[in-house]
C-alpha cells in the first residue's frame, strides 16, 4: 500500500511558535508546509536556510492548496486570524492561552464559524490549554474527588544558587525548589562546569555546604545555562485522591521543557485528526487518542497500549 500524502499546512504567524512548527514540519515525513502568513513581509530573516523557500503571504486568502492551517498568533488575534482562515474554507489548529469561561467562550464562538463555512477546527492545542489539560484530566479520572495542585516553574533561589556559584570548579549555577511527593523540600541545581572540572567532586562539594544540609539535593551539570534558562520552563502536578478513599491514591508528574516546542508538538499533533473530523470546533479532549497519532496511529497501539 503506497503511503497517503503529506499533510499540507500553512502556518500563520512567525513567531517562537510558528517557527517552532515549521521545524518539526521539516524533519516530519507526513506533514508539509506550504506558506507562511504574516501581517507584514518583512523578508525570511530570522528563519533558517531549509526553510526560506517557502512562500510568505500577507493574508490566508493568498494561499491555495492546503489541508489546515496552525494558528501561531498572539491570544487576543486568535479569533480573528481563525475566522479568516475559516471563511475560505481552511480548517485550523490554534493554541490561544485561554481559561474557564473564556475558553469555552472561544471554543463556541469558532464552533458558529466552523459549522457555518463546513470546516472543522480544533482549539486550545497548545500547552496550557492542551497538553496540560490532558494530563490534568487523566490524573483527576485516577483519582475522583481528588484535589490537583500544579506548580509552574520552579524559582530560583537566590542564596542557594550564589552558595552553588562558590563551589570550586563551577562556572555557573542555578538553584530550584520543588516538593517531593510526600511534601519535603528538595533542591535541583544545575551547574555549567570550568573544563577539566570532576562532576561528581562538585556535587560532593554542594551536598556537603551547610545551606543543604538536611535536604535532598539534585546536581544536575548542563552544557550550558544560558539554553537551559531559554527552555527552563517546568511543571509539577501532585494529584491526591479524597481522604474519605480507602485506597488512597497519589500521582506526581514532573516536567522540564521549551513551551514553544511543546506547543507546537501538540499543535502537529492536533492536525492529523483534522482530515476526518466533521465541521465544527473540537478540544483535544473530544478527540479520540489515535486521531492525534495519524498514519502512525497502529504503530503506536503496537508500542504503548
Amino acid at each position: 500500500m503506497s503511503p497517503a500524502k503529506p499533510l499540507r499546512l500553512a502556518v500563520v504567524g512567525l513567531g517562537r511558535i510558528g517557527q517552532a512548527c515549521a521545524e518539526l514540519i521539516a524533519r516530519s515525513h507526513d506533514l508539509t508546509v506550504e506558506a507562511f502568513v504574516r501581517r507584514l513581509i518583512s523578508g525570511t530573516d530570522g528563519l533558517p536556510g531549509h526553510l526560506r523557500h517557502i512562500p510568505l503571504a500577507t493574508h490566508i486568502g493568498q494561499v491555495r492548496d492546503v489541508d489546515g492551517a496552525l494558528i501561531c498568533v498572539p491570544t487576543h488575534a486568535a479569533l480573528e486570524a481563525a475566522s479568516q482562515t475559516l471563511q475560505h474554507g481552511i480548517p485550523i489548529v490554534d493554541c490561544a492561552i485561554l481559561h474557564g469561561e473564556s475558553f469555552r467562550a472561544h471554543k463556541d464562538a469558532i464552533h458558529k464559524l466552523a459549522l457555518h463555512h463546513h470546516t472543522p477546527a480544533i482549539v486550545g492545542a497548545g500547552w496550557d490549554p492542551g497538553g496540560l489539560s490532558v494530563f490534568r484530566s487523566w490524573l483527576a479520572l485516577l483519582t475522583p474527588g481528588g484535589v490537583t495542585e500544579t506548580t509552574h516553574r520552579p524559582g530560583i533561589t537566590l542564596r542557594h544558587t550564589v552558595m552553588a556559584k562558590s563551589v570550586v570548579g563551577v562556572k555557573d549555577a542555578r538553584c530550584t525548589e520543588v516538593r517531593t511527593t510526600d511534601g519535603r523540600l528538595q533542591r535541583y541545581v544545575y551547574v555549567e562546569l570550568e573544563q577539566g572540572a570532576n562532576a561528581d567532586r562538585v556535587a560532593e562539594a554542594i551536598r556537603a555546604d551547610p545551606l543543604f544540609l538536611g535536604e535532598e539535593t539534585q546536581v544536575f551539570p548542563v552544557e550550558s545555562l544560558a539554553s537551559l534558562e531559554q527552555e527552563a520552563r517546568g511543571v509539577v502536578l501532585d494529584r491526591r485522591s479524597s481522604s474519605q478513599r480507602l485506597d488512597r491514591q497519589h500521582f506526581v508528574l514532573e516536567g522540564r521543557f521549551d513551551e514553544a516546542v511543546v506547543t507546537a508538538e501538540v499543535m502537529l499533533a492536533a492536525a492529523r485528526a483534522l482530515p476526518d473530523l466533521d465541521p465544527g470546533a473540537y478540544s483535544l479532549a473530544d478527540l479520540p487518542l489515535s486521531a492525534l497519532w495519524g498514519e502512525r496511529a497502529d504503530k503506536a497501539e503496537r508500542e504503548w497500549l
